[in-house]
């Protein structure tokens, strides 16, 4: 059934050295937050334009946490190379901490506890399978072939 996919791919034959990279972690995380802002920011525009008495946004801002979500994790697990599974957990949680707290900040306090570890659910879920995808893309974001010019004067 899951013939061809890699869940986790080791990059060092003698065993871990750098297990979870930071650039890549941030690069995730990146694209999760302004993916979300920039459908927010969309909404905005569209307030704006329109004269409507009512808006109900609430199932596209779920969708645009969840759409967040996953390219995190794909641009986080293709960044890395290796480990998506991991890379995409951890920007998920990262994600998930960023989003939580502007609720706790907008909303004046804390959700009830199950509500928290349902929107920790939403949010680590796609993020980890968006980190297997990521590492299962044919194009790695570091692992480019850079040319690389030499500068130094021949005498």
């Amino acid at each position: 059934m899951l013939r061809g996919i890699t869940l986790v791919k080791w990059s060092r034959s003698g065993g871990q050295a750098h297990l979870i990279k930071i650039s890549a972690l941030w690069a995730g995380v990146v694209w999760a937050v302004m993916t979300t802002v920039f459908i927010c920011a969309a909404l905005a525009l569209w307030v704006l334009m329109t004269n409507g008495m009512v808006y109900h946004f609430s199932s596209i801002i779920t969708a645009s946490i969840l759409l967040g979500a996953i390219i995190g994790g794909i641009v986080s697990g293709n960044n890395a190379g290796g480990l998506g599974l991991l890379h995409g957990t951890v920007v998920g949680l990262l994600y998930f901490v960023a989003i939580f707290s502007f609720l706790i900040a907008w909303n004046g306090g804390m959700p009830p506890l199950s509500t928290a570890i349902v929107h920790l659910l939403m949010v680590l879920i796609p993020a980890a399978l968006g980190g297997v995808i990521g590492i299962n893309l044919p194009i790695r974001g570091k692992n480019r072939s850079h040319t690389r010019l030499n500068y130094t004067a021949h005498r």
